[in-house]
C-alpha cells in the first residue's frame, strides 16, 4: 500500500513538472543534442519560433531622404509578394559596430543591406546564408559581373547587389578648354597646364570633401602613378624607381591649389556653387542637385565628368539565422526586379545594379555629360582582395590622406610616413 501510494505521488511530481515547464523534453538529451546541432549550423542563428506570419526584420543604414524612397517601396514589394517587413534603419556612424553586436548575440534580423566590401567578411563569419540554392539564383546572374564578383566566396554567393554610385571628378568645360586640354588630364604634363591656368585665373585648382574622406582617396588614385596609401605601398614593388618621385612632385605642385571642404562639393549646371573649376562628388549627387536646380535645367555641356573607377555599392544579404527565407528571398527578389531598380534610379539616382538597367541607365548618363565619352565605372582594382586592401590602407592613414590635402605636411612626408611604417 505504501509502495503504491509512492506511485501516485511521483506521477503527481512528475505532471507538475511538466505544466510549470513547458520547455521539458521526454525525448531525451539526444534529441536536444541534434536540434542544437541544427541551431548552430551558423553562429548567429536565432531562437525565434517557426512562425510563417513573422514579419521579415530588414536592417538598413541610409540617409533619412533615402529611407523615406526605400519604405515605400520595401511596402510595396512586400504588398505584391505576401511578404509583412519591419525595417529598421541604423545611423550609419553605428551601423558596423551594431551589426557586430547583434550577429555575435544571434539577434541579426532575416535581411541587411551591406556595402558589398563587407559580405565576403560576414560570410567567411558564418553570419550569411548562401544563395545558390534559393529562388534569387536566376537574379543573381542579371546582375553587374563586377559587383556580383565582390559578393562571391568559396564558390558561392552572398548576397544579390543593389545599387551603386560612382565617383566622379567635375570640371568646368571651358577651363580645362583654356587650358589646352579636350578631356580630363592623365599625365604630368597636362595637370600642369591646369595649375598654370588656375594661377592665371588666381583660383584654386580642386575642391575635395573632407565629409567623404573616400572620395578624396579615389581622386589621389587617379594621380599618376597612384598616390593613394595602397597603391604607394604598392609601387614600392611594382613600379619603376623614378615614377613615384615624379607622383610626389606632381602631387607637391598640386597641393598649394587644392581647397578643402567639410561637405562633399554638390554643383549643377545651373547653380555652380564651387569656388574652384574642379571637384570630386558622386554621380548620384550631381544628378540630385541638377534635376533640383530651380530653373529646372538639366546639365548641359557646361560641366564634364570623369569616372574615377571606384563606386559605393550595396548588397542584401540573407542572415544564416533567418527562419523566413522563403518570403527574404521573394521579397528581394521583388527589391531588385526591373521596375523597382527603375523607381529607386529615378528617385535617388543611385544606379542599379541589374545589368540592363545599368546600360540604360550608363546612356541617359552620357546624353547628359556629353564630355563623358565612356562610362568606365569599375576597373582591375574592383576585386575582393584590393577593395580590402584599399579599405584598410585608408582606414590606417587617413590622418596622413587629410593632411597632406590640406597642406599640412608634404607630399614627400605622406609617402615617407606610409613606406616607413608598413612592410609590403
Amino acid at each position: 500500500m505504501k509502495r503504491r501510494h509512492q506511485v501516485v505521488l511521483f506521477a503527481v511530481l512528475l505532471l507538475s513538472l511538466t505544466i510549470l515547464s513547458p520547455s521539458f523534453d521526454f525525448r531525451g538529451s539526444q534529441h536536444n543534442q541534434e536540434r542544437n546541432q541544427e541551431n548552430d549550423t551558423y553562429p548567429g542563428t536565432l531562437s525565434r519560433a517557426d512562425d510563417t506570419r513573422a514579419p521579415l526584420n530588414v536592417t538598413v543604414s541610409m540617409s533619412k531622404e533615402e529611407f523615406a524612397v526605400f519604405e515605400k517601396l520595401a511596402e510595396e514589394v512586400g504588398a505584391a509578394r505576401y511578404v509583412e517587413i519591419k525595417l529598421r534603419n541604423v545611423e550609419p556612424g553605428e551601423y558596423n559596430d551594431v551589426l557586430d553586436q547583434e550577429f555575435s548575440l544571434g539577434e541579426n534580423g532575416d535581411v541587411i543591406l551591406l556595402e558589398n566590401d563587407q559580405v565576403q567578411l560576414y560570410a567567411k563569419k558564418g553570419y550569411l546564408l548562401p544563395l545558390n540554392g534559393t529562388q534569387l539564383s536566376k537574379s543573381i546572374g542579371e546582375t553587374v559581373a563586377e559587383l556580383r564578383a565582390i559578393t562571391e566566396w568559396n564558390g558561392y554567393q552572398w548576397g544579390l547587389p543593389f545599387d551603386f554610385d560612382p565617383y566622379v571628378m567635375g570640371a568646368r568645360t571651358t577651363f580645362l578648354n583654356k587650358a589646352g586640354l579636350q578631356a580630363f588630364p592623365n599625365n604630368k604634363e597636362q595637370w600642369s597646364k591646369l595649375i598654370q591656368e588656375a594661377q592665371a585665373e588666381g583660383t584654386a585648382l580642386i575642391s575635395l570633401g573632407m565629409e567623404d574622406i573616400e572620395g578624396a582617396n579615389v581622386w589621389m588614385s587617379y594621380l599618376p602613378p597612384g598616390m593613394s596609401p595602397d597603391q604607394v605601398l604598392r609601387s614600392q614593388s611594382v613600379s619603376p624607381a623614378g615614377e613615384l618621385q615624379r607622383g610626389v612632385k606632381l602631387l607637391s605642385d598640386l597641393q598649394p591649389y587644392i581647397k578643402t571642404m567639410a561637405a562633399v562639393p554638390v554643383v549643377s549646371s545651373s547653380n555652380y556653387n564651387v569656388k574652384t573649376p574642379m571637384f570630386v562628388t558622386t554621380l548620384s549627387r550631381m544628378f540630385y542637385a541638377d534635376e533640383s536646380a530651380q530653373d529646372g535645367a538639366t546639365v548641359r555641356a557646361s560641366i564634364s565628368l570623369e569616372p574615377l573607377q571606384a563606386v559605393k555599392s550595396r548588397t542584401l544579404v540573407i542572415t544564416a539565422g533567418s527562419v523566413e527565407t522563403d518570403a527574404a528571398s521573394r521579397w528581394i527578389e521583388g527589391m531588385t526586379s526591373a521596375a523597382t531598380q527603375n523607381k529607386w534610379y529615378v528617385q535617388t539616382k543611385r544606379l542599379s545594379a541589374r545589368q540592363q538597367e545599368q546600360n540604360q541607365q550608363a546612356s541617359q548618363v552620357q546624353s547628359r555629360y556629353n564630355r563623358l565619352l565612356e562610362p568606365f565605372w569599375f576597373s582591375k582594382d574592383d576585386n575582393p582582395i584590393r577593395l580590402a586592401e584599399r579599405k584598410n590602407m585608408l582606414v590606417r592613414f587617413q590622418k596622413q590622406v587629410r593632411q597632406v590635402l590640406q597642406g599640412e605636411i608634404s607630399a614627400a612626408q605622406y609617402v615617407n610616413s606610409i613606406r616607413n611604417t608598413v612592410t609590403p
